[in-house]
């Protein structure tokens, strides 16, 4: 799957997953005149959605028209064909990630916090404020009383032990 491509819009992503979410309603119900008209649906419910882009877009469109569809189908009294609301959520893409992505994660980070552990005292320091507190590099220097340029200097230090042990641990730095 990958990582979700950025969309400016909500609209702009169900124009993305047209075929996609057509065909997600077609073989939930059987019938793709509704499909178009949940996608229609889907779209303009979308276009006037005045929220945050949510994290997982894609979880969120499949949904969304998931629960249009269940609208449609009750609307039309579509449960006495057999059609139910089951049918139309399972299969939903999950916001949550995969475990082998969580448990991947969950390595690298071990090993980086290995990495950090072994860095002399002040390049942990200046490391971890930079990148853990989000300090700027100026910031870091006037609150550890050094030169902006020993700062750069233990931070390239720091990530260069990082990677080289992100490296021999065989992952992609």
């Amino acid at each position: 799957m990958g990582a979700e491509r950025p969309f400016g819009s909500l609209a702009q992503a169900v124009e993305t997953y047209y075929d996609d979410l057509k065909a997600f309603i077609v073989r939930r119900t059987g019938s793709p005149s509704l499909a178009a008209d949940v996608v229609q649906d889907t779209w303009v419910r979308a276009a006037s959605a005045e929220i945050a882009m949510p994290d997982n877009v894609r979880a969120y469109l499949y949904r969304m028209a998931a629960n249009l569809a269940i609208d449609h189908l009750r609307r039309d009294g579509a449960r006495a064909r057999g059609l139910c609301e089951e049918t139309l959520l399972e299969d939903i893409p999950s916001a949550e990630p995969a475990v082998d992505r969580v448990v991947a994660a969950r390595q690298e980070l071990a090993i980086l916090s290995r990495a950090v552990a072994e860095l002399p005292e002040k390049c942990r320091i200046v490391f971890l404020l930079y990148r853990g507190r989000g300090l700027t590099m100026k910031q870091v220097a006037a609150r550890l009383g050094i030169s902006e340029k020993a700062v750069e200097k233990h931070i390239a230090r720091a990530m260069v032990h990082c990677r080289k042990r992100m490296i021999d641990a065989g992952r992609s730095p």
